[in-house]
């Protein structure tokens, strides 16, 4: 007897089955009215409800919503009206490399500096609805076909088997978690971007990341009697973070700790601090650690190929960011209608930092037109890397230097920096270099997430 999987909404590990899950790819932010989807050579069934279902192969579908309602035109045909369509494959097939229906023109990387459009592939069934006269198209396809279009997402499919499996462990616990209310109000679980997870399809799959979901199916990290809320970002700089740090909240499995092997000098930073950050930015040691993230482990000129499509190159481990005064006043202004009037920036300063010296808190003095002196407490790392960049400062791990002229007034402010992301949890790039290094999914994952074990649950 067939039985309806499990959405991931009611999953539960005593379950014991695969869900399904509900991924967000077109978003009411993203501000679509039109969207074509190309369907391939296998039979796809298109309704509505209330409708008569229609199979179709190899056509063109447009669906707009600048009335309201969806419109659905099939191959340049009149087109239809309904409240919500479905495409579904008419069999089930397996999963491979460009398998499923095209869809143009998505948006990839939502508010960060790597924000682009592209086109995907995606298997399963495709649902295409409208609030407010915006598209809202949901891709609803089994949890190891999704995570399999993740890890080549995340990161590239060219990247090592143990890695690939690594990624899938965390990536594959993140979800079955479900901790973090993010899109409640939607009609889908989980986004398709760096919100929630990245999921770009099954153009960049291969058989080695198709086998890396397979031979790890089922299998979680688990602290505390709970499927662990297993976040990850690209490079923690050579220090993980605590999530208390990053989200304000404990999260059992998730602790601070050295991205490195034992004794290696990256350990004399732990934590990182007011007294030390400066040698952990700009220090000799950098020469030689074997920080799992750092060039020294993961070379700069190698790492563009195992990154992710969207993904690009830069200076992961280190990196500074440079502004005027009058290109940070400008910046500034255009992020927080809280400096209003401001006439010259006095200084910004770190007022809290993270275990891996992230800041957690910034002041800013400022004059405002008056002549007044202003001080302005921003206490969030993720609202302070929205104000410090024209899109997203890469992480706030940074020590400002201000440079003044003659007169004390500030000239520029220079971030010296270290790492991408939040820092909490599995670091990519150092789990990447784990790989490389020869060191196994488990290893790797545990390395990460210390106080957590490992257990299939389906």
């Amino acid at each position: 007897m067939n039985v309806t999987p499990p959405g991931i909404r009611q999953w539960r590990p005593e379950t014991g089955r695969e869900p399904v899950v509900r991924i967000g790819v077109a978003l009411v932010e993203d501000g679509m009215t039109s969207l074509r989807i190309d369907l391939p050579g296998d039979e796809y069934e298109i309704s509505t409800p209330g409708g008569s279902p229609r199979r179709l192969r190899g056509a063109k579908l447009t669906f707009d919503a600048s009335g309201g309602a969806v419109d659905a035109s099939v191959d340049g045909q009149p087109p239809a009206t309904g409240e919500r369509w479905s495409l579904a494959p008419v069999a089930d097939a397996p999963l491979a490399c460009g398998r499923g229906a095209r869809v143009h023109d998505l948006v990839t990387g939502r508010g960060f500096h790597w924000q682009k459009r592209m086109e995907q592939v995606l298997p399963g069934r495709l649902e295409v609805s409208a609030v407010g006269g915006k598209l809202v198209l949901v891709n609803v396809l089994p949890l190891e076909a999704y995570l399999a279009g993740v890890i080549t997402s995340e990161m590239s499919s060219q990247c090592p088997p143990e890695f690939l499996r690594a990624q899938c462990v965390a990536a594959r616990s993140w979800l079955l978690a479900f901790t973090e209310p993010k899109h409640d109000a939607d009609p889908f679980d989980r986004c398709n971007d760096d919100c929630c997870q990245r999921y770009q399809g099954t153009e960049d799959l291969t058989d080695v990341a198709i086998d890396a979901a397979e031979s790890t199916r089922g299998l979680v990290l688990l602290a505390e009697g709970k499927v662990v809320d297993a976040n990850y970002s690209k490079s923690c700089g050579g220090i993980v973070e605590l999530p208390e740090h990053v989200w304000g909240i404990r999260k059992p499995g998730l602790g601070v700790l050295v991205d490195a092997p034992p004794g290696d000098p990256a350990g004399e930073f732990n934590p990182v601090t007011d007294q030390n950050l400066s040698d952990y930015l700009r220090g000799d040691w950098l020469a030689a650690t074997n920080a799992y993230c750092s060039p020294n482990v993961v070379p700069d000129d190698q790492l563009t190929r195992f990154l992710g499509r969207v993904d690009e190159a830069g200076q992961y481990f280190r990196w500074t960011v440079t502004y005027s005064h009058d290109e940070l006043a400008a910046l500034l202004q255009s992020k927080m209608p809280e400096l209003a009037g401001l006439r010259e920036i006095r200084d910004l300063a770190v007022t809290k930092r993270g275990v891996s010296g992230r800041a957690t808190e910034i002041a800013i003095n400022w004059l405002d037109a008056a002549g007044r002196a202003r001080r302005l407490v921003v206490p969030d790392q993720y609202r302070i890397r929205q104000i410090l960049h024209r899109s997203f400062l890469y992480s706030s791990a940074f020590d400002p230097q201000v440079k003044r002229d003659g007169s004390g007034r500030m000239e520029s402010l220079a971030l010296v920096g270290a790492g991408w992301g939040h820092g909490a949890g599995l670091c990519q790039i150092g789990a990447l270099g784990m790989s490389l290094r020869g060191i196994g999914h488990e290893a790797i994952v545990l390395h990460y997430f210390p106080g957590a074990e490992l257990r299939r649950v389906y």
